[in-house]
């Protein structure tokens, strides 16, 4: 098959963290059929100019060449319009590709816009379109202007790939027939996460050797908890005073997100406490994580958390919430502990209640039932085989 695969977010020279799952499937993707990768970059003249980057035609990450595709948007308003906007960027380049008799199908990442655009374009092309669902849509379906449009384009996709059950009960209540959706949740790179030597990993990190470390792994946005973890550190600390917090993650689509973080901390009494890494490469949060004690992810909602996944990977006990697939991972006394969103003192409490107990590292390792991103690309490229045999006569995909 040959597929152009579609997604705003990924990462670039000025942000290199950003979709990096998305990338991750793209590049085993890419390795067993013919896969074009596009990203639309939004951009307003003398508003918001293309980044020097997104001005050469393509750059590379993780192996993968992304071809850039400007997409003219008006930052924060008429946000019903993006996927029209979305629709105007891509559908010349998939014109150009169908043309040139490159192009198969569709393959959508984020089902607004980029879902939503690219179904309009492969309808108006005759070819089937495929979305897939990763946490976004969560908030975009309640929209009284996005919602119908999102709906609409799941029940149009050829197929809708969704990486947790919980996204897919979301496209099925949006209408989507249930053969037309496959769960195929993230993966994890064991080379890189992996029980590892706490003590070493520690001193690499030039950290205090025995002080109790909770490490977090999320964009800097409020969706993520952090400060209901800062908050929670602070009752930790009144029982365990030497705990500490690293919290790993660049800014997101709130950019005052990070200040906002940092006078919490500050209200909270423990701005020393708490250590904000920034944006690292995937081996770098593996080490912290080796060099800690547990994880925990306060979030609102999700999908299937790689974050979660990669730290059991590491054998990390986890503490989160009950926000889309985690439970189907973290379990009670088992591996971890799950509280209530937005819950302070659960948290705190859950948090001093894991760093009382021993763990098997190893054991919570093997026991992270997933598999690596290859397998995840044979079962989407399959899925996405199957459909498209199946799809309905041509423009209606």
């Amino acid at each position: 098959m040959k597929i152009a695969s579609v997604c705003r977010v990924l990462p670039t020279p000025d942000n290199p963290a950003a979709g990096a799952f998305v990338l991750r499937r793209l590049a085993a993707m890419a390795g067993k059929t013919r896969l074009r990768v596009i990203q639309p970059v939004p951009h307003l003249p003398l508003v918001r100019p293309l980044p020097a980057w997104a001005r050469e035609p393509a750059h590379i990450a993780g192996g993968v060449t992304i071809e850039h595709a400007p997409m003219t948007y008006l930052p924060g308003l008429l946000k019903s319009l993006d996927g029209r906007w979305l629709e105007a960027s891509v559908y010349p380049r998939l014109a150009a590709l169908q043309a040139a008799g490159e192009l198969d199908l569709v393959d959508a990442h984020f089902g607004y816009p980029d879902g939503v655009g690219c179904v309009r374009a492969a309808r108006r092309l005759g070819i089937p379109a495929f979305i897939t669902l990763r946490g976004m849509e969560v908030d975009a379906i309640r929209h009284p202007r996005i919602g119908p449009q999102l709906a609409e384009a799941l029940r149009q996709a050829a197929g809708c790939i969704t990486v947790s059950h919980a996204l897919r009960d979301l496209a099925l209540e949006a209408g989507v027939q249930p053969d037309h959706v496959l769960v195929a949740p993230n993966a994890v790179d064991r080379a890189s996460f992996h029980p590892g030597d706490r003590a070493a990993a520690r001193v690499r990190l030039g950290l205090e050797p025995d002080a109790p470390l909770i490490v977090s792994v999320g964009y800097l946005i409020a969706g993520k908890g952090h400060g209901v973890l800062i908050r929670a550190l602070a009752r930790l600390r009144e029982t365990l005073p030497d705990a500490r917090l690293a919290i790993i993650g660049g800014p997101g689509y709130e950019p005052d997100h990070p200040r906002v973080l940092t006078e919490i901390a500050r209200e909270a009494g423990v701005q020393g406490a708490v250590r904000f890494v920034g944006a690292v490469k995937p081996d770098a949060v593996a080490l912290w994580l080796q060099a800690a004690d547990v994880f925990a992810l306060a979030t609102e909602r999700e999908g299937c958390c790689n974050s979660v996944l990669e730290a059991l990977a590491v054998g990390l006990p986890v503490v989160t919430t009950p926000a889309g697939d985690n439970p189907r991972f973290v379990h009670n006394g088992v591996n971890g502990q799950l509280v209530g969103i937005g819950d302070v003192a659960g948290t705190a409490a859950a948090l001093a209640s894991v760093l009382d107990r021993a763990w098997d590292p190893e054991a919570i390792s093997r026991a992270l039932a997933v598999g690596n991103w290859s397998d995840v690309a044979e079962q989407v490229l399959g899925f996405m085989a199957a459909r498209r045999r199946r799809s309905a006569a041509p423009g209606k995909p």
